[in-house]
């Protein structure tokens, strides 16, 4: 199980070279990484800028209007919310771990 959680931060991670000119992706994969970000940032409070700055490299390209209405809709909300239950249910000391494999790429 530990692998499957480490395996879909590092996944949503990486998926910020699909947004590179626009805002490339479905408003509810917006939702869930932006919300294994916050999650990491919050756990991992030492390293919550490397959290903010994977954010902006997710965004990057997407103008802030693009970004204002994905975050308003529902499927950002409904993605945001799973990927904050999924990642609280681990206990404190594994979502470190998972938040920072995810940073490094693992």
């Amino acid at each position: 199980m530990k692998i499957f959680h480490i395996t879909g931060v590092a996944s949503m991670l990486l998926l910020g070279s699909l947004a590179l000119a626009k805002l490339s992706v479905p408003s509810v994969v917006l939702g869930k990484v932006e919300g294994a970000l916050d999650f990491c940032a919050q756990a991992d409070p030492q390293s919550a800028d490397k959290y903010q700055a994977k954010k902006k490299e997710f965004t990057q390209g997407a103008t802030d209007e693009e970004l204002a209405e994905a975050r308003d809709s529902q499927e950002y909300k409904d993605g945001y919310q799973s990927s904050t239950d999924e990642m609280s249910k681990q206990p404190k000391d594994e979502a470190k771990k998972s938040c920072a494999a995810a940073l490094a790429g693992k």
